[in-house]
């Protein structure tokens, strides 16, 4: 069993539609056998204390009146997307996430610290910023208001975080539907920033892995002219914008798809995903009949267990390496 901290709802249609009121117990599934689900209400259970949910009709970060970001758009969302306190923190912490940036010394309230006192007002300066610039901050600073360690760090971090892969960048501009699988795709194909933002959407949703929803995201994405801003920022404050050409290794693992399960000695879970995608192959987070081969670590979870039922290949971490090199038939 598991215990569940959260589960959906979806959309305030689905409140409505299910007819959940606030101090209802709820009945909840797994759906899909992953993601826990409200299914409804038991009603025999309220005690007359229970109110109706009353969705805001202003942002509870900024302020400003939330809307549909199309007519037929269920989500309400607020359009202040470039300076909204939420917003911003959260495409921060994003950036700065392992599947991004990677940059250690930037967290939650680092990001929501460089906001409120106004040091960013949105990404674009982030790869600018300087000793200076923290001094006005309270996370990053010493009671004596000095420049403190995590500070010092964070500015280190920058910098060496300006020569990373460009999926990496393109994780970071925080595009909807354009996630790590997707960016080492477009990145993987085109190479450099601008090659992408040239190539035509339909080219773009050629694509393995892309398809023409996340490549209509992609190019509605740079019409807004501050995103342009961003990129140009960034490659004006010297973060690479294109890959150096690099010998391609074999692809050994060429349409295989590989489950990973607990933890392998000589990979960090980044790690081993870019040795399966860096060879060809499909880095799965769930195990089915289509799943190639299961590497099993140590503490492997459900995933080992359901490979044995379904009567998968599965590798330990010295059978994954043979594979790595084309050494298993």
């Amino acid at each position: 069993g598991s215990t569940v901290a959260m589960a959906t709802l979806h959309n305030q249609s689905e409140v409505k539609r299910k007819g959940v009121l606030i101090g209802d117990t709820v009945v909840i599934r797994k759906a899909g056998e992953v993601i826990p689900e409200v299914l409804g209400p038991v009603v025999e259970m309220r005690d007359g204390t229970e109110t109706e949910f009353v969705f805001p009709e202003h942002c509870p970060e900024c302020g400003t009146t939330l809307a549909p970001a199309k007519a037929d758009d269920i989500d309400w969302r607020c359009p202040n997307a470039r300076t909204c306190p939420g917003q911003l923190s959260t495409r921060l912490t994003y950036l700065a996430g392992r599947g991004g940036f990677d940059i250690e010394a930037l967290g939650e309230k680092g990001a929501q610290d460089l906001i409120r006192n106004e040091i960013l007002i949105d990404e674009a300066g982030l790869f600018d910023l300087t000793e200076d610039d923290l001094l006005k901050s309270d996370v990053y600073t010493t009671k004596a208001g000095k420049v403190n360690a995590s500070g010092k760090k964070l500015l280190a971090n920058l910098e060496q975080r300006k020569n990373t892969d460009l999926w990496r960048v393109i994780v970071g501009l925080s595009i909807r539907h354009v996630g790590p699988t997707a960016a080492r795709a477009l990145a993987g194909r085109y190479g450099s920033m601008q090659k992408l933002i040239d190539a035509p959407v339909e080219e773009l949703a050629e694509t393995d892995g892309v398809g023409m929803i996340i490549a209509q995201s992609f190019k509605d994405w740079f019409e807004e002219e501050w995103h342009t801003n961003i990129v140009n920022a960034w490659a004006a404050a010297g973060v690479a914008m294109e890959d150096e050409e690099t010998e391609q290794l074999e692809q050994t693992l060429e349409g295989l798809t590989i489950v990973v399960t607990g933890g392998l000695e000589g990979f960090t879970r980044d790690s081993v995903k870019e040795a399966i995608i860096s060879r060809g192959g499909k880095a799965s987070g769930s195990v089915s009949k289509k799943t190639d081969y299961v590497v099993v670590g140590e503490n492997a979870g459900s995933k080992a267990t359901k490979a044995e039922e379904l009567g998968l290949t599965i590798l330990d971490e010295e059978g994954f390496v043979q594979l790595l090199a084309g050494e298993l038939q």
